[in-house]
């Protein structure tokens, strides 16, 4: 299957680290694309002000504008675009989203870790979850039967995590659901200077 670039696309590429600088040349690689392919994507996003060009001797670096708050919105769109591949990609990571799909309205979750490169290989998964949901039956069930240890990480609010959780979180992070909540925090945190 051939993979499209989209400007969403490019903006997933900052998603675990809001102050990273791409080359272009860096981009092209990361997306298995040609420079010029990305090329043109790059400059729309510079246009709209979602991407900032920023010039050093002959090097030219693009970086998130959080000046411009349409940004979380694209970072959104990016975290939910990964999450259907992988869960197109990943039968065990599409039966886990199942399985806490009915606890969806008034809760939060997200896998972190080692385990978001891929469940299958991992030995466990640490999954975050925000809310007050009781999902120890769903959680054991889902053990048994895929013989994966969850080691779950609850809490009523994001504010409860400590400095080190929340780096850890934001480094390597899949959101299963409620992504804008996660993103608007991830990114106040940022404009705070508090990620770095």
């Amino acid at each position: 299957m051939v993979k499209k670039v989209t400007k969403t696309k490019i903006i997933a590429q900052y998603s675990d680290d809001y102050n990273k600088k791409y080359y272009l040349r860096e981009l092209a690689v990361l997306l298995k694309k040609p420079h010029q392919t990305i090329k043109s994507y790059i400059k729309e996003l510079v246009k709209e002000g979602i991407l900032t060009k920023n010039e050093r001797k002959n090097i030219i670096e693009y970086s998130l504008n959080f000046k411009n708050k349409q940004i979380y919105d694209y970072l959104v769109i990016a975290e939910k675009e990964i999450l259907i591949e992988r869960l197109k990609e990943e039968t065990l990571l599409k039966v886990l989203f199942e399985k806490l799909s009915s606890f969806f309205t008034n809760n939060t979750f997200l896998i972190f870790g080692s385990s978001v490169e891929k469940l299958q290989k991992e030995s466990d998964i640490d999954l975050l979850i925000i809310g007050k949901a009781n999902i120890n039956k769903n959680i054991k069930e889902f053990e048994e039967i895929y013989n994966k240890k969850i080691h779950k990480v609850q809490i009523n609010n994001l504010n409860k995590l400590t400095s080190t959780l929340t780096k850890e979180i934001y480094k390597k992070h899949l959101i299963i659901n409620n992504t804008e909540q996660i993103i608007r925090f991830f990114g106040g945190l940022y404009e705070q200077n508090k990620m770095v």
